[in-house]
């Protein structure tokens, strides 16, 4: 494992990635949202969110990075079976993401969930949102960038952030390998999902970066399998 956050880009990141390498990029994340524990923290940290509020307009969530929209299908389902009321605006950037979620949200039509195609470092909302959460996305973003976008958050989310993202530790790249040929994996999604763990964090890393941010408090935790969980608390009457 080396000592330090990989910066080489994914494949997926790339504006001409082939567009069934993407296709099966997204399937994969979706398995490993599903199975191993990432649509999980999302649903933890919201509902947590939506019993501090305690009232019965919709928790208005900002997702950030939502790729195929999996996580977000996934949460208003589970919100609906808990009557909890919410309302997720997805962005994402990448035109083959937004594609496979288009098609997702039309098979749904789950009126909870609103895609938009925009860049989360210009996204200028019309209300302020209740709370944000991005999944394996962040370990996209530099450290410079991570506190920009963090500062941008501060003036249009009024309670917290959930960072759901990569853990490097020793055993995760050979945990990730087990997984990827058990699956049949294309290589192309086998070297993004290497590489997207050595661009992961570990706690000393993040906690770091975090500590920058002025007015906030945080708390960041490993959680299984193989991933870190950063919840940062915006303190009321710093909005920039």
């Amino acid at each position: 494992m080396s000592d330090a956050r990989a910066t080489t880009k994914e494949f997926l990141d790339q504006p001409d990635c082939d567009p069934s390498l993407a296709a099966a990029s997204y399937r994969f994340m979706e398995l490993v949202n599903g199975c191993f524990g990432g649509t999980r923290i999302v649903r933890r940290f919201l509902s947590a969110e939506a019993r501090c509020r305690n009232i019965n307009t919709p928790l208005r969530i900002l997702d950030i990075g939502s790729g195929s929209c999996d996580i977000p299908l996934a949460v208003s389902r589970w919100a609906r079976t808990r009557a909890i009321p919410i309302d997720i605006t997805c962005l994402e950037v990448s035109d083959q993401a937004v594609a496979i979620a288009q098609r997702k949200l039309a098979l749904t039509n789950d009126p909870a969930v609103h895609l938009i195609q925009e860049d989360a470092f210009t996204h200028r909302p019309s209300e302020p949102y209740d709370c944000a959460v991005s999944s394996m996305c962040f370990h996209h973003f530099d450290n410079e960038q991570i506190l920009l976008l963090l500062q941008r958050l501060q003036s249009f989310v009024t309670h917290r952030v959930l960072i759901n993202d990569l853990r490097r530790s020793p055993w995760a790249s050979p945990g990730a390998r087990f997984l990827l040929a058990c699956t049949g994996a294309m290589p192309g999604v086998r070297h993004d999902a290497l590489l997207s763990i050595q661009r992961g964090f570990n706690i000393s890393e993040l906690e770091s970066v975090l500590k920058k941010l002025d007015h906030a408090t945080f708390s960041i935790k490993p959680v299984p399998w193989f991933r870190i969980a950063a919840v940062i608390n915006f303190k009321e009457g710093h909005k920039l």
